[in-house]
């Protein structure tokens, strides 16, 4: 083991550098110039001043004492490794090994890339690891834990996983700056309740997002591996001429997971791993939202249904708007109005795109004058257009007080 312990000793590097153990006394200086990779083969305790335009590549255990600004550093090898520090700002943070590297540091935080080739990095404790630049989104390294990003206009990737597989979760249309954190954990089969239009549940992963401020909406993807939606928790039998996952997310107003609609992509023959794209945006709030891996039934044939009922100050939230719903086929036209008993208008809708989400549309219950609409029977006509086919309705839905 090399031990560096002079007064004021300045080491300059460039190029390749290989050591084994090594130990930097508190008045030593070490620099590496841009380009240089050093490697550290055996443990490592740097505890004079570092300062690092190249990359440090660890193959065992580094304490970086009181450094913080560390620069790029990748860690690899077989064995399981750990980082020591306080609150470290590094460039690049590249994991390519066998094992599990811990941390027990305060808090990491990566101005460049998040780098995950393979390997586990052990995040377990809150915001152990912040990312201001960007995460890769291959790989099958994972992060066990938690992990924040920060929104820079562009899709944010969360290299997560739990018990073996990598389960990453993509979140777009975050707002500039937005801070989001993702916690991805195995979670507790008793508290996995489907509706009604689900089959059941996989209770090998879970993932809670959650957001720093104000709540924000976004759209999320997953690209999960290690589910067994065969043996589902809280499994119902549906019957359908087929079945795909799908993306849940827990309603607290219910204490039910509900379907996503969602475009499935890549996905085994036995569902245990694939991914999955939401067409509709979320909501992600300062308390959390539980998100899950389920089984639904494939709708063959489009269908629409209009409810005859809606409560604008109900206690389930899905009451609380009047509007039609449409699945089994893409909405490309749509319109939508209310009216009261005197044939006047109180709610219209209309849009038209390659894609129409129609569940963004519906009549809370207030009029134009913005007075709540008075409890009694309204009259309504619909028109959607999908895949080239025309569907209407006319009826009446009751306002229940």
């Amino acid at each position: 083991m090399l031990r560096f312990q002079a007064l004021l000793a300045l080491f300059t590097f460039s190029g390749h550098v290989l050591s084994q153990s090594v130990t930097f006394g508190d008045q030593t200086s070490l620099y590496l110039g841009q380009g240089t990779i050093f490697f550290f083969g055996g443990n490592t305790t740097l505890d004079g001043t570092l300062s690092n335009s190249g990359t440090i590549v660890s193959y065992s255990d580094i304490d970086l004492v009181l450094n913080t600004d560390i620069g790029n550093i990748k860690f690899t090898g077989r064995a399981d490794q750990n980082i020591n520090g306080g609150v470290l700002e590094v460039g690049d943070f590249i994991v390519d090994k066998q094992g599990k590297l811990t941390l027990l540091t305060e808090q990491i935080i990566v101005s460049g890339s998040l780098v995950t080739e393979n390997g586990v990095i052990d995040a377990e404790e809150d915001d152990d690891i912040l990312v201001s630049g960007s995460s890769q989104g291959t790989g099958q390294g994972y992060v066990e834990g938690k992990l924040v990003g920060i929104s820079r206009g562009n899709p944010v990737t969360f290299p997560m996983g739990v018990n073996g597989s990598p389960n990453y979760v993509t979140i777009s249309n975050l707002p500039n700056n937005a801070i989001v954190s993702v916690e991805c954990k195995i979670p507790d089969a008793n508290q996995l309740f489907p509706d009604e239009d689900i089959v059941g549940i996989s209770d090998e992963v879970e993932w809670v997002l959650k957001v720093t401020g104000d709540s924000v909406q976004a759209q999320v993807s997953v690209s999960f591996s290690g589910v067994d939606l065969q043996n589902l928790s809280n499994g119902e039998n549906i019957r359908a001429f087929d079945y795909e996952p799908a993306i849940v997310l827990f309603s607290k107003t219910d204490t039910l997971f509900h379907a996503l609609n969602g475009v499935v992509r890549d996905t085994d023959a036995s569902f245990s791993e694939g991914a999955i794209t939401s067409d509709q945006s979320i909501w992600i709030t300062n308390e959390g939202r539980r998100m899950a891996i389920a089984l639904v039934p494939v709708i063959v044939e489009p269908t629409f249904y209009v409810p005859n009922a809606f409560s604008p100050n109900g206690t389930i939230e899905d009451n609380r708007r009047f509007r039609p719903y449409f699945a089994g086929a893409i909405v490309s036209s749509f319109s939508f109005s209310v009216y009261d008993s005197f044939n006047k208008e109180v709610y219209s809708a209309n849009q038209s795109n390659d894609e129409v989400d129609i569940s963004q549309f519906g009549w809370n219950g207030i009029l134009n004058s913005g007075q709540e609409a008075p409890e009694g029977v309204y009259y309504y006509k619909v028109r959607i257009v999908a895949d080239s086919e025309e569907y209407t309705k006319t009826g009446s839905v009751l306002l229940v007080k």
